[in-house]
């Protein structure tokens, strides 16, 4: 056998490893790496929908404040009513700026939709009250495309992968298996 080959097949699921040790694995692959991100996206998610609705109360109290002091200024004649009319409104404008450039209503958004996907992909495990034709190990090795997939497209959102082509060769001369398909070539040692 020639140990430089590469791997072009896949190898079935079910060679790799047993049902009940795929159950095992589809468990502890759920506890640490889906639900540790689930929770992860709903922290994140919480923390940005805190900051925009601060903001936003932020910048109506800033406008009512500015709004009582002009009505104040009108009866007075002191310039530091004045100068309060002027700075507040310029004020709440560079609050709502910095809402704007931060953008955490769509930080939120994109958190709270891959939590909602993680979700999607953790159905690929069904339940024990329903069980599927697929193995468990064909069930698992779904699932970990499916998270995998969902997270690989999250980190997209943030520019921090490239797009790779969907064909190609490998930087060792084999085929490339197409993206998202889960899996590297790899070359047997």
């Amino acid at each position: 056998m020639n140990e430089n080959r590469l791997l072009s097949e896949p190898v079935p699921p079910e060679t790799l490893f047993g049902d009940n040790e795929a159950r095992l694995r589809a468990e502890l692959y759920i506890k640490n790496r889906l639900k540790y991100q689930d929770g992860y996206y709903a922290r994140r998610s919480m923390e940005y929908n805190h900051n925009a609705d601060f903001m936003l109360r932020l910048t109506a109290a800033v406008m009512g404040i500015s709004a009582m002091i002009s009505a104040l200024s009108v009866g007075t004649d002191k310039p530091i009513y004045a100068f309060l009319t002027a700075l507040l409104p310029a004020f709440a404008g560079m609050v709502s700026a910095f809402q704007s450039l931060y953008q955490w209503q769509r930080q939120a958004k994109l958190y709270q939709e891959t939590r909602l996907a993680l979700r999607q992909a953790e159905l690929v495990m069904p339940d024990s009250d329903f069980p599927r034709p697929e193995s468990p190990a064909e069930q698992f090795t779904q699932l970990v495309q499916e998270v995998e997939t969902v997270l690989r497209n999250e980190a997209q959102q943030w520019g921090q992968l490239l797009n790779v082509q969907t064909t190609g060769t490998s930087p060792q001369g084999g085929t490339r298996p197409p993206s998202g398909q889960g899996g590297r070539s790899r070359t047997r040692s």
